[in-house]
């Protein structure tokens, strides 16, 4: 449940409906309470000589600012729609996302729109006191939709800054290498816990749990088509325990999945008889679990975190675009990240309920190698004609290696240290830059030898 919600969270905040919806429902609570506080005031005969005003007034003053307010919702949504275009044409559609996420665009639109919105409540109560009826200003009303109005005018100037500084490359590349430290903190916490079956688990594997099991056993096929956006880990350990079985899992959020496609296989002890009805609900229940849409999302997967950056690299490296200053910052960025994430522990592949007994089994999940050959591969088949750009990966490399520790992992950057050089050297016949290619070469080499 936690992982739906927090997936359903994701796809609110990189909304433009969500914020302007709650800044409206604000704007209606915010002017009844008004209303109440004017109708008190005038009960009480108390005049408050700051907010004094006439009807006359407050009608041009609350029409004035609810007119200009939601002519200027409409700029800022049109400034919205051609910065995403933009952004879309020239860093990725993959990329509007964070764009749509780091973006003040919602913020602004629902402060214009909550404005508009409360003036024309507070104005529909002005009553000038004709045809036996009572007069009613709302004095504290106008005052709080004349300051509103000003707050809008500000909010404008911050939103023009906001855009022009947005759309740089320096500062998507941000917001899109955060992402990724979130994924690697999320996914791969510094400390993942110490674990009472801790020197159990040493000990097992996957396969050696799996065969001890029975053969009364159900495969859990997919009810929809796309990609795993998350998986409940917690809810599926507690239908493990339901089951009295143990759950394998045979995908990882970023699968793309047809319908039909085997998700999971669940081993149930010999003594509970297989049902029909029994393995719908087990089946039933496991889709649920695993949440499927249309996109992957950092939330669970590390891998499309670093694709973004990636994505970016390449489209720079593109003929049509030639921009190795952008490419060689993706590079900057992925090898922070992926220092990082090198020295993280990997998450346990097998999951244990309260009283230590195996319930989830996890065959496939991106590590640090995964991680890396998806990043590095790809940029390296585009930008091993540019030497600047192949020497930042090499640094990149140095300085990710300077933060690991365990073999597999050197072994991992070695090996992509030698693809960069196979495709470098294939590409280039400059003397002094395979010279300069090959020092720096070598210095990694010295490094992972001493390390290894």
């Amino acid at each position: 449940m936690r992982a739906r919600l927090a997936n359903l969270w994701d796809s609110f905040r990189s909304s433009f409906w969500f914020v302007p919806t709650i800044m409206a429902l604000l704007a209606i609570a915010l002017a009844l309470g008004t209303c109440q506080l004017d109708e008190l005031i005038a009960r009480s005969n108390r005049q408050l000589s700051w907010f004094s005003t006439t009807a006359e007034a407050a009608r041009s003053t609350l029409s004035s600012v609810a007119g200009a307010t939601i002519a200027l919702a409409g700029v800022v949504f049109s400034i919205t729609v051609l910065t995403l275009s933009i952004a879309s044409s020239q860093f990725g559609s993959r990329l509007v996302r964070n764009v749509m996420s780091d973006s003040i665009a919602d913020l602004v639109i629902g402060q214009y729109v909550g404005t508009s919105l409360y003036c024309l409540l507070v104005l529909q109560t002005i009553r000038e006191g004709k045809n036996g009826t009572e007069a009613f200003t709302p004095q504290i009303g106008t005052a709080v939709g004349l300051i509103l109005g000003l707050i809008c005018m500000g909010m404008l100037i911050l939103f023009i800054h906001h855009v022009a500084t947005a759309m740089q490359a320096p500062t998507i590349i941000t917001a899109v290498a955060r992402d990724l430290d979130l994924a690697v903190d999320r996914l791969f916490p510094e400390r993942i816990g110490e674990r009472p079956d801790e020197e159990t688990e040493q000990n097992l594997t996957t396969e050696e749990i799996r065969s001890e099991l029975s053969n009364n056993n159900m495969t859990v096929p997919s009810h929809s088509e796309g990609y795993i956006e998350g998986i409940d880990g917690e809810s599926l350990v507690s239908l493990a325990c339901q089951a009295e079985g143990v759950i394998e899992l045979l995908c990882k959020p970023g699968d793309f999945v047809t319908r039909d496609k085997l998700l999971a296989r669940i081993w149930l002890p010999e003594q509970i008889e297989k049902t029909e009805d029994l393995t719908i609900s087990y089946i039933n229940s496991v889709n649920r679990v695993i949440i499927v849409g249309p996109r992957r999302t950092p939330r669970q997967d590390v891998g499309y975190a670093a694709r973004e950056l990636v994505e970016m690299a390449v489209r720079a490296l593109s003929p049509g675009i030639n921009d190795p200053f952008t490419a060689m910052s993706c590079i900057d960025r992925l090898g922070g990240s992926l220092g990082r994430l090198v020295e993280r522990s990997t998450p346990a592949m097998i999951r244990r309920d309260s009283e230590s007994v195996p319930r989830v089994l996890i065959t496939r999940a991106d590590g640090f190698a995964e991680v890396l050959n998806q990043s590095f591969g790809q940029i390296r088949e585009y930008g091993a004609s540019s030497t600047a750009v192949s020497l930042t990966m090499l640094k990149a490399l140095t300085d990710i290696a300077s933060h690991a520790s365990r073999p597999d992992d050197l072994h991992a950057i070695d090996r992509e240290a030698q693809a960069l050089q196979t495709a470098f050297t294939s590409q280039h016949a400059v003397e002094s830059d395979l010279e300069q290619f090959q020092s720096q070469h070598q210095q990694l080499l010295e490094f992972l030898d001493s390390n290894d």
